[in-house]
């Protein structure tokens, strides 16, 4: 696997929290420019729901050399704190993915290699 874009980071993500059983879509949460930004900051990039509990389930993408900021980091520590379930999606080399899970104020990291997000 070589390098992944974020583009192509979200649509594995997607298909993949599609196959555990959650209903999901990209967020778009884009500044327009000549207009005042009226979101919330930090909104992940993928946001939906677990179809079976009613959860909430959300996941922030970043591709090599990206960085969290503060109001993602925020984001995600409070849905986890709020009973959700809030991922974190990187390629941290170019054979490896890695896609951390924040479940009830806890964390744990899942390590992905060469295909084991795609069908």
């Amino acid at each position: 696997m070589a390098y992944q874009s974020a583009s192509e980071l979200t649509k594995m993500m997607l298909e993949f929290l599609k196959d555990g059983g959650n209903e999901v879509w990209r967020n778009n949460n884009l500044a327009v420019r000549g207009r005042a930004f009226i979101g919330r900051k930090g909104v992940p990039d993928i946001i939906g729901y677990n179809k079976k509990y009613g959860y909430f389930v959300c996941c922030e993408i970043k591709a090599i050399g990206d960085r969290m900021s503060a109001d993602q980091m925020l984001f995600l520590e409070e849905l986890s704190m709020a009973g959700g379930t809030a991922m974190l999606c990187q390629q941290v080399r170019d054979e490896t993915i890695q896609v951390k899970i924040y479940k009830d104020g806890e964390n744990e990291d899942w390590r992905f290699e060469k295909g084991q997000l795609r069908k």
